[in-house]
């Protein structure tokens, strides 16, 4: 099973940070960074100006610009990599190729109709 036929998943929301500027910036599951303003009414993101908002929206799948654009990990931040255990070491390729198809309902590596049976994403 090679990459290019696999759909990626959105990644999750790690933790949060201020940049110098004083700006939100979520850290993501695939090692990047995205910033997350609240600034009406262009960027409407109440839930970040508070410790209780940005605790309810760790785990939150969110767009990453830089993973559909190909980019590699932020040096700093480590992506967290997911293999489900049936899932070989001879069946594929690198984890870390493999970390943005793990289907966060079955933990299949997926593709388009690749989940493991009783999945609710299971098409």
């Amino acid at each position: 099973m090679g990459c290019a036929k696999l759909v990626p998943m959105r990644p999750t929301i790690r933790s949060f940070h201020r940049d110098e500027a004083g700006d939100w910036v979520a850290t993501l599951s695939c090692g990047h960074r995205r910033h997350v303003r609240h600034r009406p009414p262009f960027q409407l993101r109440p839930w970040v100006l508070d410790e209780a908002g940005r605790a309810s929206r760790l785990g939150t799948a969110i767009e990453c610009r830089r993973c559909a654009q190909g980019e590699p990990a932020d040096a700093t931040e480590a992506p967290i990599h997911v293999v489900p255990p049936a899932f070989g070491d001879d069946e594929g390729g690198e984890p870390a190729c493999l970390a943005p198809f793990v289907c966060a309902e079955c933990g299949a590596v997926v593709g388009p109709d690749e989940h493991r049976p009783g999945c609710p994403r299971a098409g």
